[in-house]
């Protein structure tokens, strides 16, 4: 009987973390790579939308908007373990908001400001990954944003995160402390809009997998190439992908 992998402990998780931001402060990545923070936004929204999204068509947008902007690493094997970071970090938050949606933690930095001695939560970069993510399957969140109550669960996370806001919208995030108030309540939006997508995931992810189906083509092995084209093998690429439903 084969044993499980057993679960990172917190420590190892914090330990990946670590090293993966520090990945993605390095001089391999450009100035355009997404942060640690910025990135678990991304991720986050990912997980949670209306549907399932290949890592090939989510993965360049972490470095960068163009392929200049794409890491230039030591060896295939750095390569594979800074894809192995970025996946197990997807994992880890499919398993919060699967197991508890109300408990949800998002990456926030602490900011101070000169002549302030209050340190204030920070999350405007992981409100703004989060904008990113939608903007990967805008159409498909049109029905979310066509629902009044839903633009209002997600509207800390727009006024943070969006590019471009009314002058209004702008009176709303121009200090230290309505944004910290707006960060300390993206948890609860997260934990809503979890809700809202989870009985539309659930149908997709069924149509996905029927119960019976002709294969047209041979199975992809667990050590072949990954078929969404990350240069992975599939076992630790799609093959590893998070199930959010």
């Amino acid at each position: 009987m084969t044993k499980s992998a057993t679960p990172p402990t917190l420590q190892q998780q914090q330990e990946e973390l670590d090293e993966l931001g520090e990945f993605l402060l390095s001089d391999a990545t450009s100035n355009e790579t997404m942060m640690l923070d910025t990135l678990d936004g991304y991720l986050t929204a990912i997980l949670l939308g209306p549907s399932l999204i290949k890592t090939s068509e989510w993965l360049p947008g972490v470095w960068g908007a163009t392929a200049k902007d794409e890491p230039v690493f030591e060896t295939m094997e750095q390569a594979q373990r800074i894809l192995s970071l970025i996946m197990r970090q997807m994992n880890h938050i499919a398993a919060n908001l699967q197991d508890a949606p109300d408990q949800f933690e998002p990456i926030f930095d602490d900011v101070v400001y000169e002549g302030d001695p209050q340190e204030y939560l920070d999350g405007e970069m992981w409100a703004y990954g989060f904008m990113r993510g939608i903007q990967l399957r805008r159409s498909e969140w049109q029905v979310f944003f066509d629902t009044p109550a839903a633009v209002e669960a997600l509207r800390p996370i727009y006024l943070l995160g969006a590019e471009e806001v009314s002058d209004e919208d702008e009176a709303l995030v121009a200090t230290p402390a309505q944004r910290a108030e707006l960060a300390g309540q993206i948890p609860a939006s997260v934990a809503w809009i979890y809700r809202y997508w989870l009985p539309h995931r659930k149908a997709v992810f069924e149509q996905a997998m029927p119960a019976t189906f002709q294969r047209e083509q041979p199975k992809t092995g667990r050590n072949d190439p990954c078929p969404c084209g990350s240069g992975q093998k599939f076992k630790k690429c799609c093959g590893n992908a998070p199930t959010l439903h």
